[in-house]
């Protein structure tokens, strides 16, 4: 699969009521996904809970995935940062032997304070991508505490022909044209929700979100909007997908925590959450659903498929 472009969705993680995995949960979720045409990032750091899951839950959860979802839209893997190139490819080579799409890599996790050097991220890349032959895309995450250099991406680019993509997130204006400027066409450029329409215009190919859990028909208009050149829907989009974000935004940070409090408000998952995490109170659930019916979410999001059904 290669749609021009792509909204991928980063994957929840449905658990059962005492914490174990929900594989039907997980592939009744990936089918709606799929039916309103997103790609899929699965067992993710933030919003797929993925610093909790087991390698083994991993592999399954990318069996799933591949499962339900390859072939129709694309499949790929986010496995959680990590501390050493080591730790990142134990969780990598699960989803490689599952076949997945592709494999996002982050930058080296420091940890306690600790940037790492020029040299460090270069063994540390080069430790991966000298064993992962398969096709693979770099995070480049404000989350990090840092980013890399436009030169050293492009070297890293030149020398490993498995990089298909960078994940560029939180990323300034300039440091995004200065990267699509200098890399290949070959070589995608994807990023977050966050000023996405402009982001588009400088030449992203896609972005990877958490609000399509919640509502993917929403999400998904925007890009079919912008495609058909349908600036008014475009528009739209963008205003429900901020006025939702100026919503759940209140409970971060933590994408897992508000994903799946708005998946129980509106009647799409049970909520549970693995621990250190835990649902807000009834309380904050009331709040949250309040604004969503004062907003009529659910209504937007029904109209929204209707419209991609039809």
């Amino acid at each position: 699969m290669d749609p021009e472009l792509v909204m991928f969705c980063m994957v929840a993680t449905p658990f059962l009521e005492d914490g174990a995995l929900d594989e039907v949960g997980l592939r009744v979720h990936v089918r709606r996904l799929v039916g309103a045409g997103q790609g899929i990032y699965l067992g993710s750091g933030g919003a797929g809970e993925g610093h909790v899951l087991t390698v083994d839950e991993l592999r399954r959860i990318y069996d799933i995935g591949v499962q339900e979802a390859k072939g129709k839209v694309p499949v790929c893997a986010n496995p959680r940062e990590s501390r050493s190139a080591q730790a990142m490819y134990e969780v990598a080579k699960q989803a490689v032997d599952a076949d997945v799409d592709m494999v996002q890599l982050y930058q080296l996790d420091g940890g306690h304070g600790m940037i790492p050097t020029q040299i460090e991220q270069e063994a540390y890349f080069r430790e991966l991508l000298d064993e992962l032959k398969h096709p693979v895309a770099i995070s480049i995450h404000a989350l990090a505490g840092y980013r890399a250099t436009v030169p050293f991406l492009v070297d890293l680019c030149a020398r490993y022909s498995q990089i298909a993509a960078l994940n560029v997130m939180h990323p300034s204006n300039a440091y995004f044209m200065e990267l699509r400027d200098a890399l290949p066409a070959s070589v995608r450029l994807y990023t977050m929700s966050t000023n996405l329409v402009h982001v588009l215009t400088l030449g992203a190919s896609g972005a990877l979100l958490a609000e399509n859990n919640v509502i993917p028909n929403i999400c998904q208009s925007i890009f079919d909007a912008y495609e058909s050149g349908d600036l008014a829907a475009v528009s739209l989009g963008t205003q429900t997908l901020q006025r939702f974000d100026n919503i759940v935004y209140r409970w971060m940070p933590s994408t897992a925590r508000w994903v799946k409090m708005a998946m129980k408000v509106l009647g799409q998952g049970n909520g549970v959450l693995r621990p250190p995490y835990q649902l807000p109170g009834e309380d904050e659930q009331r709040k949250m659903a309040t604004a969503f019916a004062n907003m009529k979410i659910q209504d937007l999001e029904d109209r929204a498929m209707q419209r991609k059904l039809s």
